[in-house]
């Protein structure tokens, strides 16, 4: 058996630099806190409360006193205009986040309607549209463009961690809506490398597993995109959930994890799966 683990697997840039300003804050102040989750991976925000940096809900969960981080999603500004109003505020949001929230502002100078392709109710956008004082219109599929009515002017941005391909025939299907169409590429380059190596990966393994939280949208699109590949693919957010899936006689497996999953997470799926194969080996001779 062959296990194959895909090159850009766990951790993406945005993730890794929020871990580091999150324990350096550590080092700096007796109470930290990240205001929502840091990243979305239940077993590493865990591993953040052990530590000693818990995660706020509200403001009004947030003690006097206390230094606060803006999650790597970003919020709003006028959730940032009163956090640094009351606290210590420490920005962790992703550079490519920052970038999008930039053209959400510039477009709304402008006075153009800002079209942006992402799930309304993730954290990433729920605060990009902040900066269109709300005017920003969400539509999550390339399908709901159409019958989207006519706008002079028009511009579009995704959320980071969407599938390009995707976003390519989003931004096909919006030309017919609007007489000047300005485009921006948001999607970050960790997401495109990411799905790069999982597909390539997918296209060559007997069954492939894509680790990640639940309720992580980026380890969601990383699952959809390898799945068109290989049917048999398999979206876990532990090694525990490996004892639910069938296994045949695959001799090649493959592995990739979404931006938020931890190396330790990863790890451990492979040592189980090594583990359980050796062990079955064992019993067949």
């Amino acid at each position: 058996m062959e296990i194959l683990v895909a090159e850009e697997a766990g951790f993406c840039f945005g993730v890794r630099r929020a871990v580091k300003i999150a324990y350096e804050a550590l080092e700096k102040w007796e109470k930290v806190y990240s205001y929502g989750e840091l990243i979305h991976n239940n077993q590493f925000v865990e591993k953040l409360e052990r530590d000693g940096i818990k995660t706020a809900r509200t403001m009004d969960e947030i003690p006097n006193g206390a230094a606060v981080i803006i999650r790597s999603h970003g919020i709003s500004p006028q959730e940032e205009k009163e956090l640094k109003r009351r606290f210590k505020v420490i920005d962790a949001t992703c550079p490519y986040v920052k970038k999008s929230q930039k053209f959400a502002s510039k477009t709304l100078r402008a006075g153009m309607e800002l079209v942006i392709f992402g799930d309304r109710n993730h954290p990433e956008i729920m605060g990009i549209l902040g900066y269109t004082q709300g005017s920003g219109i969400v539509i999550s599929s390339p399908k709901e463009v159409i019958g989207l009515p006519f706008n002079p002017k028009r511009a579009v941005i995704s959320q980071t961690t969407n599938d390009i391909e995707d976003y390519k025939i989003f931004v096909g299907n919006l030309m017919n809506t609007s007489e000047k169409l300005t485009i921006y590429q948001t999607i970050c380059s960790s997401t495109i490398e990411k799905h790069r190596s999982a597909k390539e990966i997918a296209s060559k393994v007997d069954l492939m597993l894509v680790i990640g939280g639940k309720h992580s949208a980026n380890t969601k699109k990383l699952f959809t995109a390898c799945k068109r590949l290989q049917p048999r693919t398999y979206h876990i957010e532990t090694a525990e959930e490996l004892d639910l899936i069938e296994w045949g006689n695959y001799e090649r497996i493959g592995i990739s994890a979404g931006a938020s999953t931890p190396d330790f997470v990863i790890n451990k799926v492979v040592e189980k799966i090594k583990e359980e194969r050796n062990g079955r080996g064992k019993k067949e001779g």
